[in-house]
C-alpha cells in the first residue's frame, strides 16, 4: 500500500479513499516507477482491497426495495460485478497507452482536450469526492442511530429517530476525522490500519450465518425468487447504480500497473479473478441476508447487518454487527477524507485554475494540510445535509458513471485516430466489450434521471450545472488568460494558472530548439559554402 500512495497517480475510489496527488496539467513525461515487483497474488490482493468497503452493509436494502424480489436483486449484483470487470479492464488498456499520472484527466484530455480534463477535475474536487464522503458518513451515522435507538424486546420494529440528529451525527463523523487528520498526521494512517479489518471479519461472518441458515432449511425466499418482482425497465437502472456504488474502485486498478510484473498477462487475469471473487463475496452476503431476514426487512432496512446480527445472534450479535460497520465506515471517511485533503492540495500548488494557492500550504508546526483539510470538510457537510444515503450513493454513482463512460469512449475514439492508434498498447482490450460498457454506461446514466422525474431531477441539474462551472474558469484562465487578469486581476495573489506556465515553459524550449536548429543550419550551410569554393580553386 505505502508503495502505491508514494507514486504521484490519482486513486480516487470511495471506500478506500486512497487518493495520491495529481499532476494534473504537467505536460511532460513522467518519472520512471518503482521496479515491478507485484505478482499475481499482490495484484488480486491489491484489487479485492480497493473494491470492497461499507457498500455492501448499506446497498441490498436501496437494491431490493427497487427490484422488489431475490432474484432479480441478486442477478443485478452479478450483473454489476461484469459491468465493474469490463470496466476495469478498458481502464487497464488506458493506463498502460497513458502512462502519465492524473487518472481521468490525462484520458479525456487525450480523447477530447484539455477543457474536458478540467471538468473533470473540478467535478471531482467539488461533487464526487465530498458527496462519496458524505454518503459514507451517512452509514455510520445510521449504524449510530439505530445502536441508540434499538429495542431488544421488539427488534422488528424499526426505530424511529429524528432526521436531524441523523444528519449531525454524519456531520459530526465528517468533522472528528478532519480534526484527526489536522492535529495528528499519523492518525489517519493508524486509523486506516485498523479499521479495514473490520469489514473483513463482518463479511466473513455474515457469510458463514448465511451458509448455517440454509443449511438449516431456511430456503424459502429462494422458491420463490422473481415474485413480486418490477416489470419498470428504470428501476433496474436505479437499482444497478447502488449496486455499482459497492463496487466502487475498480476504476483505480491501473494505478498499480507500473508496479506488476508481465502485465499484459497479470493484470487481464488478476482483474478478472479479483472481480469474480469479489461478485461471489456480495452474493452470498446477499444471499446470507434473504435467508436469514424477511424480503420486507431487507427492502426497507438501512441497517441490514445489525438486523441479521440480532435475529442470529441476537441483541449480542445486533451490537456486534453495528460495531463492525461503524469501523469500517470509519475508516472509510477517514481516507476519504485525508485523500481529498491531498487532491486539493495538489489542485492548489501544481494545477491552479480553479484552487487558490492558500490551500497548498501545510501548517509548519503539524505539516499537515488544515487548510485543505477544512476545505473538504465544509464541502462534505454541504452535500450531507440534503439527502439519506440512497440519495447521496445515486448522485455519486451519476457523477462518475458519466465520466467513466467519457473515459472508456475515449479510448474507442483513440483506436482509430492517427495520432493515437498506434500508440503501444501492452494490453489491449477487445473491442466489442468497450462498445457494450458505453452502451450499458448510457442507459445506467440516463434511466435514474427519467425514474427520478420532475421533482427528483432537479438535484441532477444541480449537479450538471456546477459541474459546467469548470468550462467558463477554463476559459478565462486558460483558454484567455488575459480576461481572467482583467476580471480578477485586483485580488491579492492572483496569479495565472500553472498551465500556463507549463506551456510557455514549453514554447521556450521550442523557441530555443528552433534557434539552434537555425545557427546548425547557417553553419553547415557555411561550411558548405566554404567547401565548394575551395573546391573550385
Amino acid at each position: 500500500m505505502d508503495s502505491r500512495l508514494s507514486k504521484e497517480n490519482s486513486i480516487t475510489s470511495v471506500e478506500l479513499g486512497t487518493i495520491g496527488s495529481r499532476r494534473s496539467f504537467e505536460v511532460e513525461e513522467e518519472a520512471a516507477g518503482p521496479v515491478p515487483h507485484m505478482g499475481l497474488m499482490s495484484s488480486c490482493n491489491m484489487i479485492i482491497g480497493l473494491i470492497i468497503g461499507s457498500g455492501i452493509f448499506a446497498s441490498p436494502g436501496p437494491v431490493t426495495a427497487k427490484v422488489g424480489a431475490v432474484g432479480p436483486s441478486l442477478i443485478i449484483w452479478v450483473v454489476a460485478g461484469a459491468i465493474s470487470m469490463i470496466g476495469a479492464l478498458c481502464y487497464a488498456e488506458l493506463g498502460t497507452m497513458i502512462t502519465k499520472s492524473g487518472g481521468e484527466y490525462q484520458y479525456l484530455k487525450s480523447s477530447y482536450g484539455v477543457c474536458i480534463g478540467i471538468l473533470f477535475s473540478w467535478a471531482n474536487l467539488i461533487l464526487s469526492n465530498p458527496i462519496g464522503t458524505a454518503s459514507i458518513a451517512t452509514v455510520f451515522a445510521q449504524y449510530i442511530m439505530q445502536m441508540a435507538y434499538f429495542n431488544p424486546d421488539h427488534p422488528d420494529d424499526a426505530p424511529h429517530y429524528p432526521s436531524y440528529a441523523l444528519k449531525l451525527v454524519t456531520i459530526g463523523c465528517i468533522w472528528v476525522v478532519v480534526f484527526l487528520n489536522a492535529f495528528g498526521r499519523k492518525a489517519g494512517a493508524m486509523v486506516a490500519n485498523i479499521f479495514t479489518a473490520a469489514k473483513l471479519v463482518a463479511l466473513v461472518m455474515i457469510i458463514i450465518i448465511g451458509w448455517v441458515w440454509l443449511g438449516k432449511g431456511h430456503t424459502g425466499p429462494f422458491k420463490t425468487a422473481f415474485s413480486g418482482g418490477t416489470s419498470n425497465a428504470l428501476d433496474y437502472g436505479t437499482a444497478m447504480y447502488m449496486a455499482l456504488f459497492s463496487y466502487n474502485g475498480w476504476n483505480n486498478l491501473n494505478y498499480g500497473i507500473s508496479e506488476v510484473k508481465n502485465p499484459k498477462r497479470t493484470l487481464p487475469l488478476a482483474i478478472t479473478i479479483s472481480c469474480i471473487l469479489v461478485t461471489v463475496v456480495y452474493v452470498l452476503a446477499n444471499m446470507a441476508y434473504f435467508a436469514t431476514l424477511p424480503l420486507a426487512t431487507v427492502a426497507t432496512s438501512s441497517t441490514v447487518a445489525m438486523q441479521l446480527g440480532m435475529v442470529s445472534m441476537g441483541k449480542g450479535g445486533a451490537y456486534f454487527f453495528a460495531l463492525m460497520v461503524i469501523l469500517s465506515t470509519f475508516g472509510a471517511v477517514n481516507g476519504n477524507v485525508w485523500a481529498a485533503s491531498r487532491l486539493v492540495v495538489t489542485a492548489a500548488k501544481e494545477d491552479g485554475v480553479f484552487m487558490p494557492p492558500f490551500f497548498g500550504k501545510l501548517n509548519e508546526k503539524r505539516q499537515t494540510p488544515i487548510r485543505a483539510l477544512i476545505f473538504v470538510g465544509v464541502i462534505s457537510t454541504i452535500w450531507s445535509i440534503p439527502g439519506d444515503f440512497t440519495y447521496l450513493a445515486t448522485l455519486y454513482s451519476f457523477i462518475n458513471f458519466f465520466f467513466y463512460g467519457c473515459a472508456i469512449l475515449g479510448l474507442i475514439v483513440m483506436r482509430f485516430r492517427k495520432k493515437t492508434k498506434h500508440l503501444p498498447r501492452p494490453f489491449k482490450i477487445w473491442l466489442p466489450f468497450a462498445i457494450f460498457f458505453v452502451i450499458i454506461d448510457i442507459y445506467i446514466v440516463i434511466a435514474p434521471l427519467v425514474d427520478a422525474g420532475a421533482s427528483g431531477v432537479a438535484i441532477y441539474v444541480i449537479c450538471i450545472c456546477v459541474a459546467l462551472l469548470a468550462i467558463p474558469m477554463w476559459f478565462i484562465r486558460v483558454r484567455k488568460p488575459g480576461i481572467g487578469r482583467r476580471l480578477f486581476g485586483w485580488i491579492p495573489g492572483y496569479s495565472d494558472p500553472f498551465v500556463l506556465e507549463a506551456r510557455r515553459k514549453k514554447e521556450l524550449e521550442r523557441s530555443r530548439s528552433d534557434d539552434n536548429s537555425f545557427n546548425m543550419a547557417i553553419c553547415e550551410q557555411h561550411d558548405f559554402t566554404l567547401t565548394k569554393e575551395k573546391s573550385e580553386l
